[in-house]
């Protein structure tokens, strides 16, 4: 029996059914990879675009069927199995197969983990009719509704989930409170100065944004919170609430399968293999990164889009290193943000254009190395920086900041800048 013949013969498992789990099953057929394709997905639905959840579908200005990755009968088309609704309970990896909770076992000769995460919730929060995460799209259809009836909504987590969900809810005219136990939103991820910045976006906007603030009690009647008593005080009326603090990447299928754990997540390779015969991508997986040398978890829906597509891809024939940049935007209110790269180490910012403005960029370095890029409403700036970040050259940060720099020749010949 040739290679190509066995090759044809393997057969695909795919754990996750989000952008990562979508994107690899369409990658291995695109990519010409004619064996089983097996797609198991905890939610009932097929894929859909979750960033709109936030934004666009949550404002109703976006029908359903503009949210679906794929027509009903593209899986079939495709000659992909989609299991939807169906989680795992049991996973072997001596065995080379699952368990789903309705009594199914499906072997598989590679499995692709792309299971995603839950909402953190604190145990403080009751869990009331009007108490609300979002993750999926039937919660992002409860969400909508529940936020068009609602005048004061409270979110919990000024994170880019928070951040956006307030947005939307001031855009429909709501009067948001959000509660931040850190002293500036985004701070973590974006800096304190960038933090600062989108604290008075908000505020500008007329978000009621309390920062170094937490939630001490809540006052409800009946199934339905009705008030909040805040650290700072003061008490509150609320009568929506959502809890937006992050989520917990969902790890079970992964220690079932003694797979390597580090950074929070799944280690793997270069080429996203945590085992000769294990592929993990999206909000699990701990990815051993070329460009930077470390292993980099990332949470972004563009990012696990694009880790599906690559496991596809090697799968099928072409298991190249995995070296796309991390990148993600959000759109709150009039500003576009987008991001490339992963700075969790920046030493450095360097501002370019009027950061008092609503046009400018923000440089993460790292010993002299660019490792992010934040592009606030200049989203050229991104297209324009990726050879900087790629390349790691050290580049002086008098040339980053002035605006007439080309960022294409600096990266190509960063001792001119």
């Amino acid at each position: 029996m040739s290679e190509q013949r066995r090759a044809s013969e393997r057969r695909v498992v795919i754990v996750g059914a989000g952008a990562a789990g979508d994107g690899a099953a369409e990658a291995l057929r695109k990519a010409g990879f004619d064996g089983p394709v097996v797609l198991v997905g905890r939610d009932p639905h097929r894929g859909y675009h979750r960033p709109y959840l936030s934004k666009q579908f949550l404002r109703d200005e976006l029908p359903i069927d503009r949210v679906w990755l794929h027509h009903t009968d593209e899986y079939e088309k495709l000659g992909i199995e989609w299991l939807g609704g169906r989680t795992v309970v049991a996973a072997s990896r001596r065995d080379s197969s699952i368990t789903l909770d309705d009594g199914r076992t499906l072997p598989f000769d590679v499995l692709v983990l792309a299971t995603g995460g839950t909402p953190r919730w604190l145990d403080s929060v009751p869990r009331l009719a009007n108490v609300f995460a979002l993750r999926t799209l039937d919660d992002g259809v409860t969400l909508k509704q529940a936020v068009f009836a609602a005048s004061r909504p409270l979110v919990i987590g000024a994170g880019f989930i928070g951040a956006e969900v307030a947005a939307s809810a001031r855009m429909l005219g709501k009067e948001p409170l959000v509660v931040e136990l850190a002293p500036v939103p985004l701070g973590r991820a974006l800096g304190e100065e960038m933090g600062e910045v989108y604290a008075r976006l908000h505020r500008s906007r007329g978000v009621d944004l309390r920062t170094s603030t937490a939630v001490t009690e809540w006052v409800a009647h009946g199934d339905r919170v009705q008030a909040v008593r805040l650290s700072d005080g003061t008490t509150e009326e609320v009568d929506l609430v959502l809890v937006a603090i992050g989520i917990e990447p969902e790890l079970a299928v992964a220690r079932d399968l003694e797979l390597p754990l580090i950074a929070g997540g799944v280690q793997t390779d270069e080429t996203l293999r945590a085992e000769p015969t294990v592929y993990c991508a999206g909000d699990i997986v701990a990815h051993l990164h070329p460009v930077y040398g470390r292993h980099l978890r990332v949470e972004h829906w563009q990012v696990a889009r694009k880790q599906g597509q690559a496991i596809g891809q090697a799968i099928a024939g072409d298991p190249t290193p995995y070296q796309e940049l991390p990148w993600f935007w959000s759109d709150q209110y009039d500003v576009n943000l987008q991001y490339l790269g992963q700075a969790s180490g920046f030493d450095q910012t360097v501002w370019r254009g009027d950061r008092d403005g609503d046009r400018f960029s923000v440089f993460y370095l790292q010993d002299g190395r660019v490792q992010a890029v934040l592009a606030y409403n200049e989203g050229k700036t991104i297209r324009f920086s990726r050879d900087l970040i790629s390349r790691q050259v050290p580049v002086s940060p008098e040339a980053l900041a002035a605006e007439t720099t080309d960022l294409r020749e600096l990266a190509r010949h960063p001792s001119t800048g």
